[in-house]
């Protein structure tokens, strides 16, 4: 386990001390889940439109359940959440690069159809909506 695992280990299991007790196997599993979610991040497969968890995973190429837990422990956050913050990441990297390009268009390419989802998701996890935002940005550039 190396040192960002001891410290997810700390803030979910708190001052208790925590064992693993992983066997081979089950290290082996955790390792493959590992690499095809860094995989799937790398390749930006978050921003495909992927309705459930069952499909996302499916996607990555591991079990939901498998998933569910490894993004649980990794991030203290659902799939669906984890899935979302990166859209959003992505959003706001978007939105300084294409400056051009209409809200609605980057809510596609972050895999979010619909732009009053985007925009409320946007300003969900950010706390204004995604032109706000841009244009606060933008200004200082």
């Amino acid at each position: 386990m190396d040192c960002k695992d001891s410290e997810i280990m700390k803030i979910l299991f708190g001052n208790r001390r925590w064992r693993p007790g992983f066997s081979a196997a089950q290290q082996r599993i955790e390792q493959r889940i590992r690499e095809a979610v860094d995989e799937w991040i790398e390749q930006k497969g978050y921003t495909r439109l992927l309705p459930t968890l069952n499909s996302l995973a499916e996607d990555i190429g591991v079990p939901s359940d498998q998933l569910t837990v490894h993004i649980r422990m990794r991030t203290r956050k659902s799939v669906m959440a984890w899935r979302k913050e990166l859209r959003i990441r992505e959003a706001r990297r978007l939105l300084l690069d294409f400056p051009d390009l209409p809200i609605s268009v980057i809510g596609l390419m972050v895999g979010i159809d619909d732009k009053s989802n985007f925009k409320r998701q946007f300003e969900q996890l950010v706390g204004v909506p995604p032109r706000v935002w841009r244009e606060k940005h933008l200004r200082r550039i």
